[in-house]
């Protein structure tokens, strides 16, 4: 399989851009909203020093799924998505075959990464739907 991007993955991926960083931004604010209503439960010195944690942490993820945004990378940026759970089935369906292959095969092999490094088998781990 080729690992150059396809002109209309990228096309196809400019096109998600917005709308993958607009779920992104949403699940981060969502998550941050939880850490200061739970402020009451642990003070408010703990809530901010969680919500600085999760504003840095959430910070990373959108440099890695929207920096340095071009074509060389967008095989990457695209694995970033699948991984963050930022397009649906649907629209990474809209993708060439060559391009979902590449995508799903370099989340397997990650996937598979991470729990052998767990110490556990792949069969201990829920596959991804």
């Amino acid at each position: 399989m080729p690992l150059n991007f396809p002109e209309s993955d990228w096309k196809n991926l400019s096109r998600l851009k917005p709308l993958a960083l607009d779920r992104l931004c949403r699940r981060i604010l969502q998550e941050a909203g939880g850490i200061v209503d739970r402020a009451q439960e642990g003070g408010n010195h703990h809530a901010y020093l969680d919500l600085y944690k999760h504003i840095h942490a959430s910070d990373e993820k959108v440099a890695d799924c929207f920096n340095d945004w071009k074509r060389s990378r967008a095989l990457a940026i695209l694995m970033n998505w699948r991984s963050e759970r930022l397009i649906t089935d649907e629209e990474f369906a809209d993708f060439s075959p060559e391009t979902r292959a590449m995508v799903d095969m370099f989340l397997k092999r990650d996937r598979r990464r991470k729990v052998s490094w767990l110490g556990k088998s792949a069969k201990n781990v829920p596959a991804r739907k």
